[in-house]
């Protein structure tokens, strides 16, 4: 039995304003930690099973999750509405994050689940560098089953220090195209216009997006400063757009950049990431995560995708590692 003055609780709705005051205020916390992002599901439901951990009255930590059961276990699992899960805290002593592991073993074991899995957010999001939450859970046994290479790319200091990361060859041609007055970009909202053009995509490699056209319309209204539409235009006509999403302070994502194939000669992709690196940096992020580089149509779901990632490569972002932990009890 671990004594020491943290105690955990189940979350539950009249938590849910200190819980995302501790997400605003703490170190490792990101849009998909707000309770808003948790429960924005629209034809998905989910029996949450988050945690809040408290020290003398006050949160010291939060575990994002849920209940789901796989394979005839019972399991404590990173929200599967959100892209990263695991702890999220402010400031903590090796001490305190070692008893908060230690508690949250117990309570699994106390509610009969047979395993926990969560996704952590990955370093680049971190306000202050720290990995000592991380040492702690490998001391607690707790393994890393999976390794997906996601890429990034420095977006702080000036436009031109930023700009120099992309390969010289991409950025002559990028120039010479977007000098063509029959392109144009526009930051809107235009969802019902954007929607199309990602269904294609996706059914490309014989997948659905991650969202509907109602959950992304209902994310927006729900951080209208955090979703940010690029649209393209080819003579006034949609070919292609990029959503992205402010993570935090430190962090925003392209979460999905999409192109009309007819227009793919003159790699609308390319440009769409030239125009959203230079919005990072004027908008003051550090990093613009690419996001995972994964081969949907492999076996193994953790399949790198080289030529995605050699494309990114182009336009200075290097790889970063984003995990999955689990532990039986």
């Amino acid at each position: 039995m671990v004594t020491m003055k943290i105690s955990v609780k189940k979350y539950k709705e009249s938590d849910f304003q200190a819980w995302n005051q501790f997400i605003t205020d703490s170190n490792n916390g990101t849009i998909f930690h707000y309770r808003d992002f948790l429960t924005y599901h629209i034809d998905r439901e989910f029996i949450d099973h988050s945690l809040i951990f408290e020290q003398k009255g006050k949160i010291i930590a939060v575990f994002s999750a849920a209940e789901i059961l796989q394979n005839d276990k019972r399991i404590l699992y990173s929200h599967p509405g959100a892209s990263f899960g695991g702890f999220v805290f402010q400031k903590l002593s090796y001490k305190n994050a070692d008893d908060i592991i230690s508690i949250l073993v117990e309570y699994c074991q106390q509610n009969n689940f047979n395993e926990t899995f969560f996704v952590p957010t990955p370093r680049i999001y971190y306000r202050d560098y720290c990995e000592t939450f991380d040492y702690a859970l490998h001391w607690n046994n707790f393994n890393t089953e999976e390794y997906y290479i996601s890429s990034t790319i420095k977006t702080s200091g000036s436009l031109e220090d930023t700009l120099k990361q992309v390969q010289k060859r991409k950025q002559r041609y990028i120039k010479n195209t977007l000098s063509n007055s029959d392109f144009s970009f526009e930051w809107n909202k235009n969802y019902d216009e954007y929607y199309p053009i990602l269904l294609e995509n996706k059914s490309r490699h014989g997948v659905k997006p991650t969202h509907t056209l109602e959950e992304l319309k209902k994310l927006d209204s729900l951080f209208p400063d955090k979703f940010h539409l690029l649209m393209m235009y080819y003579k006034n006509k949609p070919v292609g757009g990029t959503l992205n999403f402010v993570a935090n302070p430190k962090t925003a994502v392209i979460f999905y950049n999409m192109i009309d194939y007819k227009y793919e000669s003159f790699q609308p992709a390319a440009l769409q990431i030239y125009e959203t690196i230079c919005w990072a940096n004027k908008s003051g992020f550090d990093y613009l995560d690419f996001g995972v580089s994964q081969n949907p149509k492999a076996e193994n779901p953790v399949s790198p995708s080289p030529s995605l990632i050699r494309f990114k490569e182009q336009f200075g972002a290097k790889g970063m590692i984003r995990k999955a932990m689990r532990k039986t009890f």
